[in-house]
């Protein structure tokens, strides 16, 4: 696979454009340092699987569905790579994570100095802010491994939890070992979302919503999977153009926005902290560029972006129909 940037050169805007969203997937994975306090300690782990041979690659595709394939190969393969790690059994968290700069923060649920996953959890609760969970039917779309629901079900009370991803290796993962009564997780398209309409009360969904073909169509279908005066918590890393033309698009679909946050700066601040431990998880067969995109390193284009303010890290919550009482 070429150099990310000499490939970036060679497109038309639209096609460049395309590839820095592509290139600007999400941190994937959590140092051993840094496993969830429930999971099993690492002494007593089993010796890993030798990492699969095949490298991460990212491919372009020709229509929506090429696209989508494209991503589903993509992340199953660091799936794979993460499980067959030391590491893959703690590697919930598929976020940037989140580190305070001073600035008003909105979660209700604080967190001790020392605590394991700190950034990504922080992020998460970040984006649920101060919205009441307990009792309510949530779905997670791009669940990836299973960090947003993990965390929601370690500080929330919530009816039922299904997650949904496009990558099957993610969502067996995720069935092995968030093992909870009212947690579900299946395979799925977020542009058709196979739920009938009005099923939940709230959506997330976290750093994923770039890499989809039709954005439009999501947003349209969690309009529609939500009940009346539901909550859609909504967190991406986009250039500033696509991101106030996304929060646009979800006005259209029947949304009113409660609060819409600039987060790049902690972002950053995140990155900073732990994108280089990432990256030591990842083998050299896979591309340097890519895979140094995908953790966001600070040597990274989509870091830089971020930092110079090309691009915006955002953190929304909107309520479906009318708003009414705020949570």
């Amino acid at each position: 696979m070429a150099d990310a940037s000499e490939r970036i050169a060679m497109l038309s805007l639209e096609r460049r454009k395309l590839f820095e969203q592509l290139l600007e997937v999400r941190a994937r994975d959590e140092p051993a340092s840094q496993a969830p306090a429930e999971a099993e300690p690492v002494a007593s782990q089993k010796s890993p699987c030798p990492i699969p041979a095949g490298a991460l690659k990212l491919e372009f595709g020709t229509s929506s569905e090429e696209v989508k394939q494209n991503f589903r190969r993509f992340y199953n393969g660091v799936s794979k790579q993460l499980d067959s790690s030391p590491f893959g059994q703690f590697s919930y968290f598929l976020n940037y994570g989140y580190v305070p700069d001073g600035t008003r923060e909105f979660s209700a649920v604080g967190l001790p100095e020392k605590y394991i996953n700190k950034n990504s959890v922080k992020l998460v609760l970040e984006v649920i802010g101060d919205c009441d969970l307990k009792g309510r039917r949530i779905l997670d779309v791009g669940c990836g491994r299973g960090g947003m629901i993990h965390t929601i079900m370690q500080f929330f009370q919530p009816a039922a939890v299904v997650g949904l991803d496009l990558s099957a290796d993610a969502v067996h993962f995720c069935n092995r070992v968030h093992k909870y009564p009212e947690v579900s997780f299946r395979e799925g398209d977020a542009e058709s979302l196979p739920f009938p309409d009005s099923s939940f009360d709230v959506v997330t969904n976290v750093e994923s919503s770039h890499t989809y073909p039709n954005i439009s169509s999501f947003f349209f279908e969690t309009g529609r999977v939500l009940a009346p005066g539901g909550f859609f918590l909504y967190a991406d890393v986009m250039p500033h153009e696509k991101s106030n033309h996304s929060v646009d698009m979800v006005r259209q679909v029947g949304f009113t926005v409660e609060r819409d946050r600039d987060i790049t700066n902690n972002v950053v601040l995140s990155c900073d902290e732990i994108a280089p431990l990432r990256a030591q998880v990842f083998h050299s067969g896979n591309d340097t560029g890519l895979v140094h995109n995908f953790l966001a390193t600070p040597d990274s284009q989509v870091y830089q972006a971020m930092k110079n303010g090309a691009w915006v890290y955002r953190v929304c919550r909107f309520r479906r129909g009318s708003p009414g009482t705020s949570s």
